[in-house]
């Protein structure tokens, strides 16, 4: 059996050569246990015929590891690195939830006040029986604010491929003072990316300055992040990697600089492994804070905007993913491991089989003793 599996792997192999994907270019060193252990998952990925490019930063005993496969464009031939910019998407998110903790720990904000504290006008909608919104049920995802206001698709100018484009604060607004809540806040778990947005204008106004501003003192710039931007205009087109659909035909990037605390940010590889050290490490009171479960258990949970999970074996993950509408992003850290991952890609390409496949070969080579 393990010599047709065998045979089974080659051959899916031999296809991807056929289909034209090996051309499939990479800078996979295959000299290492883990470069094979990689390569060999990574081409099981690419087996979807939707995938262009992917990077791949591994954090490993206080090592870090780069993987590139594919293009940047499909068709241009050129092999992505560690400094490609890819959009992440609601991995934003996470970046927001430290910001948040950072606003507590200065005590601007508290998480278990009413939100309605920190907005103008009056919104007698955002309360249920009289249980209001709290802070932190915006970074759990239990408010009952729906995932996505109506207005931001029956407006005008409306773009499918650009849908959150000139989607203003203003709008936002608008949306919350028309929305219902539907039952308590706090007692049920549904993703909501208007409540990020909210709580991003919330720390904007409490601060008195932008998002970006705020995430670059408190976050990039103490941990020399210095790719990881909203505004990529000043980078030359070589450094992207340009977001596809289902076609691999190339689609406009995301424009939510208007909103930006749910998902504007885009970064690199090498940018994120920096970001996934800094978070095992947990040295930052502010990233320490984030960290904290404010709904479920701190072996399945959320924090303030991170996802909490636990491995098999018992190890606790932070995480938080993110989706536009042409690239996809993976992001793990295992604090207890000292390790993590962040797996960019920029093509609508299934990526839950490769996520589960790194984060098992991440804990087995983080756990493996010297002799093996």
């Amino acid at each position: 059996m393990k010599c047709i599996s065998i045979l089974i792997f080659f051959f899916s192999v031999a296809a991807l050569n056929v289909s034209g994907q090996n051309t499939l270019k990479t800078d996979n060193p295959h000299q290492s246990r883990l470069d094979s252990l990689v390569h060999e998952n990574v081409l099981r990925y690419f087996s979807d015929t939707k995938a262009v490019g992917l990077t791949l930063g591994l954090v490993l005993r206080g090592n870090t590891y780069f993987y590139n496969y594919g293009e940047t464009k499909a068709g241009n031939g050129k092999l992505p690195d560690k400094q490609t910019i890819y959009e992440i998407g609601s991995t934003t998110k996470s970046f927001t939830g430290i910001l948040l903790a950072k606003a507590v720990l200065d005590k601007k904000i508290v998480l278990s006040d009413d939100i309605r504290k920190y907005l103008k006008g009056s919104f007698s909608n955002l309360e249920y029986n009289g249980t209001p919104i709290t802070i932190k049920e915006l970074s759990n995802h239990t408010s009952r604010i729906t995932r996505i206001f109506p207005n931001m698709w029956e407006r005008a100018g409306y773009d499918s491929l650009n849908p959150l484009a000139g989607y203003s604060r203003k709008m936002l607004y608008e949306g919350l003072h028309k929305m219902k809540l539907d039952s308590v806040p706090g007692k049920i778990y549904s993703y909501s990316n208007m409540a990020v947005a909210l709580l991003g204008t919330i720390l904007e106004d409490t601060y008195g300055k932008n998002y970006f501003s705020l995430i670059s003192k408190h976050i990039l710039q103490p941990l020399s992040m210095s790719d990881t931007r909203i505004d990529i205009s000043a980078y030359q087109a070589e450094r992207i990697a340009w977001p596809h659909n289902e076609k691999r035909e190339p689609v406009p990037l995301w424009d939510i600089s208007l909103l930006p605390a749910m998902g504007a940010l885009r970064s690199t590889a090498a940018d994120l492994t920096k970001y996934i050290i800094a978070n095992n490490k947990e040295s930052d009171p502010a990233i320490k804070l984030s960290h904290q479960p404010t709904f479920g258990t701190d072996k399945e949970g959320m924090a303030l905007n991170w996802f909490i999970h636990s491995s098999e074996d018992g190890y606790k993950i932070f995480e938080h993913g993110g989706g536009t509408g042409g690239s996809r992003t993976s992001f793990e850290c295992f604090p207890q491991l000292n390790a993590g991952f962040v797996i960019l890609t920029n093509s609508l390409a299934n990526r839950n089989q490769l996520e589960r496949d790194i984060a098992a070969i991440i804990i087995r080579e983080a756990t493996a003793t010297k002799e093996e």
